[in-house]
């Protein structure tokens, strides 16, 4: 077994658990698990972007902290079944946000669900072979 000090995620030998349960945590202090860094962490690590959304409009400075809690939402949604789901960062300047995710998917994720809540115009790009993603979403 291994554990990765980043984020807590616990590699079975088979697949990275986001967030394991009380068991699997038992058996980690019995094992002495291994450190190491999930692919999520390692992604952020690297600085590896694989997905960029962006939002606009005037509906996003008034509505910003509705936003950011769905944002916030969808990437603890993903991340719980995905250690590469995860926003490596974000800003806001002129009225805009640009978030950076490690996952395509979730920058696809999150812009479907802004889209859902608030409506507005959502543009998704795939590049290289689906491994890349720009969302623009505006809204005015």
């Amino acid at each position: 077994m291994k554990e990765c000090p980043g984020c807590g995620a616990v590699h079975d030998g088979h697949r990275w658990i986001p967030e394991p349960d009380q068991e699997v945590y038992s058996k980690l202090k019995e094992k002495k698990a291994e450190k190491s860094n999930c692919p999520g962490c390692l992604r952020v690590e690297r600085g590896q972007v694989e997905g960029v959304v962006t939002l606009k409009g005037a509906f996003l400075t008034d509505h910003l902290d509705e936003i950011k809690n769905v944002i916030s939402r969808v990437e603890k949604n993903r991340h719980s079944r995905n250690v590469t789901s995860q926003i490596l960062r974000s800003s806001e300047e002129n009225g805009e946000m640009v978030i950076e995710t490690c996952d395509g998917h979730l920058a696809e994720r999150i812009g479907k669900e802004i889209h859902k809540a608030f409506k507005g115009n959502v543009d998704m790009k795939w590049q290289e072979k689906d491994t890349f993603v720009r969302v623009l979403w505006q809204r005015d």
